[in-house]
């Protein structure tokens, strides 16, 4: 049994609680039933009572534990439901750390990818689009949408300055953007990824069997070239190391191409003249221009069946409110 709503099972823990109150009343009940009644009736009275209350207390149980297991959504068992797959859905992950400020590709890396980006998603139509970067940590900057003005203007605005924490956590990139997709779309899913692959081996290891079970293509753009660049800063200068040299931002095609492997995707270099078309036509690829009729099991919807039990409960202490049990024992 699977619950799409699991969390709404909390309510349980309210039982106990629930349980204490109810002996209480009973107790308060039966001591204001043993000051009112003779002697000959407090028998008969007080057992009757226990065991109306019995009842009820177990029908009223039994109609909140059902209702709260209907709200939680249960299911069990497979049933094929057919989807038409149709359309595109694409993460556009962007690394945003200092090294994508190298100018070894021109203008530079980052408005390399920047521009790379926005045609190719300018040219697919019926598209849905997000934008993660990442650097330190992760930020979505636009959430899966088929708002193109919210995708160009994100784009417009991509710095390295929108997060300030330093390095380079591919780790929380890619998570953000797998949590970008909405559960049961039919759509085709692509994660294309623009990163020049600097330290990011101990993320791809974290990363490893996320990238394998979600079964979604990374195209990784990797934006730089073999000889690297310096990282220039807005002073005229470059970023230099603790002995006063230029660090050179290089790029790591190994781990790229491992990531590409992983998912199932392919890597590109940002430096050929052909990347824009060649991402291109693999996202067409990748996506298909005609719909696409797949089968998937999904669990069968099982509440109703507790909603059901829930009103038998009810109905059943509604019964027992409704006999006369004093009469029937010859008490009143």
């Amino acid at each position: 049994m699977t619950f799409g709503y699991p969390e709404t099972l909390w309510y349980l823990t309210a039982l106990p609680p629930v349980g204490i109150v109810l002996i209480l009343v009973v107790r308060r009940s039966l001591r204001t039933i043993q000051r009112f009644t003779g002697d000959y009736q407090r028998k008969d009275v007080v057992a009757t009572h226990v065991v109306r209350y019995f009842i009820l207390s177990v029908l009223f149980t039994g109609t909140f534990v059902a209702l709260i297991f209907a709200l939680a959504e249960p299911s069990w068992g497979d049933r094929m439901v057919e989807d038409e797959r149709r359309g595109v859905e694409i993460a556009f992950v962007i690394d945003v750390s200092n090294s994508m400020r190298a100018e070894d590709v021109d203008p530079s890396r980052l408005a390399r990818a920047r521009s790379v980006a926005r045609t190719v998603a300018g040219r697919i139509p019926d598209s849905r689009t997000a934008v993660v970067i990442f650097k330190g940590a992760a930020t979505v900057l636009v959430p899966m949408t088929e708002d193109q003005v919210s995708f160009d203007l994100a784009m417009s605005n991509l710095s390295g300055a929108l997060i300030t924490t330093a390095g380079t956590n591919l780790r929380d990139g890619l998570s953000a953007a797998l949590d970008q997709f909405p559960a049961g779309s039919p759509r085709h899913r692509l994660i294309v990824l623009f990163t020049d692959g600097e330290e990011l081996q101990e993320s791809v290891d974290g990363l490893a069997d996320r990238i394998r079970t979600a079964e979604i293509p990374i195209l990784v753009v990797q934006t730089g070239t073999a000889g690297g660049a310096t990282i220039p800063v807005s002073s005229g200068d470059v970023i230099r190391d603790s002995d006063g040299n230029p660090v050179i931002a290089g790029v790591d095609e190994a781990v790229l191409r491992r990531i590409a492997d992983l998912s199932n995707g392919a890597l590109y270099r940002i430096s050929d003249s052909g990347v824009t078309q060649a991402l291109y036509d693999d996202i067409r690829r990748y996506s298909g221009d005609d719909a696409e009729v797949l089968f998937r099991r999904s669990g069968e919807s099982r509440y109703h069946l507790f909603v059901l039990l829930a009103l038998i409960f009810l109905c059943g202490s509604v019964v027992v409110q409704s006999v006369p049990w004093g009469r029937q024992r010859g008490v009143e």
